[in-house]
């Protein structure tokens, strides 16, 4: 998957992340921490609750001056266990 999506990206550019995972506490604490670690600055972001508040879903937009600001976030969001998705 990485190199179809390294290949149709042209950087530096700007990349909206989907999360959608189940509400728990400190959730934005967590993924928030992720971003921090490798100093990517989220430009954008818009948090959505589901009717019944048990999912919680993030559109975070960053600006990504290489692909393995990307990927890296992929795989270190992807392995949380309350994460359901990453688009």
């Amino acid at each position: 998957m990485y190199k179809k999506l390294k290949k149709i990206l042209k950087f530096p550019m700007y990349f909206t992340f989907k999360i959608i995972c189940l509400n728990k506490k400190n959730l934005e604490k967590e993924i928030f921490n992720i971003f921090k670690k490798k100093k990517i600055m989220i430009q954008k972001k818009n948090i959505y609750y589901s009717k019944k508040k048990k999912y919680i879903s993030f559109s975070l937009t960053i600006y990504a001056e290489k692909f393995k600001y990307i990927k890296y976030i992929y795989k270190k969001v992807g392995i949380l266990k309350f994460v359901k998705m990453v688009l």
